[in-house]
């Protein structure tokens, strides 16, 4: 069976020493903070957030909102990541909206950052939807979501791979990972994998529940890669999001720059292909029919 747990454990198997050597920067997170990196760079109003508030968060759900019931309506294989979106960024807003000191230390770069984050992803749907070409890692994941046979998991996870490793570092290169006295941000990035984390079984059972039911499989007993290593690959690709953003950042020149960049996007793109690769022939309409029968649409 081709579940979620099986694409990440071929994943996992594909990227053995050699191609880790090719594709992947950083083999696991909680690597060292930041050093060194520029004091200049230092987040500012970004399209859709003018100031640091929490109505920029709120209004970022309310669009994962609307966009989720779109797609619900039709049983779009893009519901379930606009659903998983959604709880992600409620959790921040509960972080970011209560008492101090919460998980997330600087509120404002946090604000900031997770706007202009939400707008490249933003960008890419729209560049699709109108015929553009987009970035590889995405082009996939879109070919999944309008005509393959990827599970919910697959979905999900080609949603995460390619907009955690290939949007977020630009995003963190154009807000800055340092403080204005020099100390790394890095704890806030991290302080993201715990509200993943508190925020990863509910969708799990609403994703089961509403649009696929292999989608528990990723959880399963006994998994060789259940929940708590699904959720270390994630911290991973966030892992590597730090860190090619510290190259971004660090690079000297515009040829520097664009060797890091194409590093982002074949590292994605590696990633993606995995992930989309396999699929059972009928899933999509098993997954479509399931739908159809066990959720009330519009969010209900």
């Amino acid at each position: 069976m081709l579940a979620a747990t099986a694409v990440l454990a071929a994943a996992v198997v594909a990227a053995g020493p050699a191609a880790a050597q090719d594709v992947i920067d950083i083999p696991g997170p909680q690597g060292p903070p930041a050093a060194g990196a520029p004091t200049d760079v230092q987040p500012g109003p970004v399209p859709r957030c003018e100031r640091a508030t929490i109505e920029c968060v709120k209004r970022l759900a309310r669009h994962l909102r609307a966009e989720w019931q779109r797609y619900d309506a039709t049983c779009d294989h893009r519901a379930v990541v606009y659903y998983s979106y959604l709880e992600i960024t409620k959790g921040l807003r509960r972080d970011l909206s209560g008492p101090r000191p919460g998980l997330v230390r600087h509120r404002r770069w946090m604000t900031f950052l997770i706007t202009t984050f939400s707008n490249r992803f933003r960008a890419a749907f729209r560049d699709h939807a109108a015929g553009r070409p987009v970035p590889d890692g995405w082009r996939i994941a879109f070919e999944a979501y309008d005509s393959g046979d990827a599970n919910a998991g697959q979905d999900v996870l080609l949603f995460s791979n390619v907009h955690v490793q290939h949007d977020l570092p630009f995003a963190m290169e154009e807000m800055g990972i340092a403080t204005p006295a020099g100390e790394s941000r890095k704890p806030d990035h991290d302080a993201v994998n715990a509200i993943n984390l508190a925020v990863f079984n509910p969708i799990q059972d609403y994703i089961s529940a509403h649009y696929d039911p292999t989608f528990p499989l990723i959880d399963a007993e006994p998994s060789p890669l259940d929940e708590a290593a699904t959720l270390q690959l994630v911290e991973t690709w966030r892992e590597n999001a730090w860190r090619y953003a510290e190259r971004l950042l660090a690079a000297e020149t515009g040829e520097e720059r664009e060797a890091v960049v194409a590093d982002i996007r074949a590292n994605t793109r590696f990633w993606a292909e995995m992930l989309a690769g396999g699929g059972i022939p009928g899933t999509r309409a098993s997954r479509d029919a399931y739908c159809m029968q066990n959720h009330e649409f519009g969010g209900g």
